[in-house]
């Protein structure tokens, strides 16, 4: 693909349920500035958005103080994002205060500068495709699995957002028409198995009917203290319960997987989030259940790769998201 021209910078910005990243982003993907701080810094509901006008503020001046002209905002949300309308949808979940808030008109009008706004793992499926492992594909997916299990898709060159903003949802995609509840309203969804949150609870309720000591033990013997790193290091010590709680993960990861590469049949699906930071535990099982589920000549020709992307992909997903608008616009796409 065409790489963009290494003119000025693009203040970026990855907004998280727990932590607010952002920097000065060269189009090369170089970051010159970085800031971390916490999403609710200034408390939640208004101090949301007071923090981040407040950090996009600071790294404004500091492009300034070294005469880095600023090409424009990119910023990556969590939820469906309207991304004619520049607004959040009624799809949330970590970051309620921010539902039907105009926050592209506000950041321009703040800041007079053009302003890219969408879905935090569109913003990183953007990352892997300008930066990382998806350079020289036209067909790639990610699915970001941590909080929550999010999807992004490039087909043909093209960020698929759908009607909506819905495109992508590959975290909603049932495998269990009765399955565990999930906070979309359905049932038996990829995320209510594989997230991180999620493969904690399900290790809680074993925990507390006493089928899994090993776990209590890592807990200091209170489960509400469990969470998915804990489960994954008792799984890793043989821990029966722990394991099924993995081995089911993996199988819905596996799906979800198989579902893409039959669906839209990418070169490259791409595994980030912090869930997948387990390493080969979960990786290896979810290879074989995607292997088992997805037509064979598909999976043959399909690459399944960790992110290789730092922690600081979502700055550059958010630079990402900037270019690649401003690329459509220059176009008339």
């Amino acid at each position: 693909m065409n790489r963009p021209d290494d003119g000025g910078v693009v203040l970026a910005v990855d907004l998280g349920g727990t932590t607010l990243a952002a920097g000065l982003v060269r189009p090369s993907g170089d970051i010159l500035a970085q800031r971390l701080a916490p999403t609710a810094r200034r408390g939640r509901g208004e101090g949301i958005l007071q923090n981040l006008l407040e950090t996009v503020s600071e790294l404004c001046d500091e492009a300034q103080r070294v005469g880095l002209p600023i090409r424009g905002i990119g910023l990556g949300l969590p939820g469906i994002i309207n991304t004619e309308a520049g607004s959040v949808g009624g799809e949330i979940q970590n970051l309620p205060e921010l539902r039907g808030l105009p926050i592209r008109r506000i950041l321009q009008e703040r800041f007079d500068l053009p302003v890219a706004v969408d879905n935090d793992v569109n913003a990183l499926v953007l990352a892997e495709w300008f930066f990382g492992a998806g350079r020289d594909c036209r067909n790639l997916a990610v699915i970001a699995v941590g909080t929550g299990v999010g999807g992004g898709l490039i087909l043909n060159g093209t960020l698929v957002r759908g009607a909506g903003g819905y495109g992508g949802e590959i975290g909603h995609i049932p495998i269990e028409l009765d399955g565990r509840e999930c906070f979309c309203g359905s049932r038996g969804c990829v995320k209510a198995y594989a997230s991180g949150p999620d493969i904690a609870d399900q290790a809680r309720d074993l925990a507390k009917r006493g089928e899994s000591p090993r776990l209590l033990a890592l807990a200091g013997g209170d489960p509400s203290r469990i969470d998915s790193p804990m489960v994954f290091s008792a799984a890793a010590q043989g821990d029966p319960a722990a394991l099924g709680v993995v081995a089911k993960a993996s199988q819905a990861l596996g799906a979800a997987v198989a579902v893409l590469v039959n669906l839209c049949n990418p070169e490259l699906i791409v595994l980030a989030g912090g869930v997948m930071e387990a390493g080969d535990i979960l990786l290896a099982p979810l290879r074989q259940w995607a292997e088992r589920y997805a037509f064979p000549g598909a999976f043959r020709g399909t690459r399944i790769l960790r992110s290789a992307l730092t922690k600081a992909s979502g700055i550059r997903g958010a630079a990402a998201l900037f270019l690649y608008e401003e690329r459509q616009s220059e176009r008339g796409g």
